[in-house]
């Protein structure tokens, strides 16, 4: 009898032994799944991250029915308001660009411009012009605009609405169509690849890159807030750069910035751009 205890008492630790071991194995096997976990939610929540500002390059396609598509041209300022003044008067060149760009797209059957104010000699203000646009009900909305710096400064930025808002991803799509154009046609880029993001902050302007996806609560750029449809708004160049006015801010630089946004317009829908205008 005392040798069949002795085995019992054997077989218990032994079955203990087991028991703990077991144990200890699942404890490290949840510790390792559960890093594993959060591993594997930061890489998925990196990858989220950088697939969403990727996305519209490379897999994100906006759905754009059948022409012809209703363009909104804004040409920023205007009337009684000149906008920034430097070698050039920011409102003049808006006018230039947003008349040159609405002659190609007039002349496109795929396309129908629409304007934000009853003329360029028209005073309105932002809010005023993203009615306007609104009651228009466009597939696709650009604001043109100067940019002005006290330092020497130069180049090409752009502002597309903002994250968590609709059509944010569409706006993005066409904002990097918009800066590619522009790199192509000799500007330099500012930012993360021309494209920026701006709100306001107890009414000061705050910049944000292109990479920063966060949604904030802060608007951004009235006509942009205010969209019905994806929007852009552009700053074509520094009006306080000779460099930059020559190259995008003359009569011949607001011409060779139209044709950069209207083949943007074309690449964002999938039509082929007219080589030339009709004589």
């Amino acid at each position: 009898m005392g040798r069949r205890r002795k085995a019992r008492h054997a077989k218990r630790g032994l079955a203990r032994w087991r028991l703990a071991a077991l144990l200890v194995v699942l404890a490290a096997g949840l510790v390792w799944l559960w890093r594993a976990g959060s591993e594997w939610r930061s890489l998925r929540a990196a990858w989220l991250q950088q697939s969403a500002v990727e996305e519209p390059d490379a897999l994100f396609r906006p759905e754009v029915g059948a022409p012809p598509y209703t363009i909104a041209v804004d040409a920023g300022h205007g009337g009684d308001d000149p906008g920034a003044t430097g070698v050039v008067v920011e409102r003049e060149m808006t006018a230039a660009t947003a008349a040159a760009l609405t002659a190609w797209l007039d002349a496109d059957p795929n396309y129908i411009p629409a304007a934000t104010r009853d003329s360029y000699a028209a005073t309105a203000n932002p809010t005023q012009r993203a009615r306007r646009a609104a009651d228009l009900r466009p597939d696709l909305l650009l604001s043109i605009h100067g940019n002005s710096a006290a330092a020497d400064a130069a180049g090409f930025e752009c502002y597309p609405i903002t994250p968590g808002r609709t059509w944010h991803r569409e706006s993005v799509y066409f904002a990097r169509l918009l800066a590619d154009g522009m790199a192509a046609a000799g500007s330099t880029l500012r930012g993360q690849g021309g494209v920026r993001y701006i709100y306001y902050e107890n009414g000061q302007k705050v910049l944000a890159e292109a990479g920063d996806l966060r949604i904030r609560q802060e608007e951004t750029f009235t006509l942009l807030e205010q969209a019905v449809c994806p929007a852009v708004l552009a700053e074509q160049c520094f009006v306080t750069s000779p460099e930059d006015v020559e190259r995008f801010g003359d009569d011949d630089g607001c011409a060779l910035a139209a044709r950069v946004y209207y083949q943007a317009i074309c690449a964002y829908f999938g039509t082929t751009p007219l080589e030339s205008l009709p004589q």
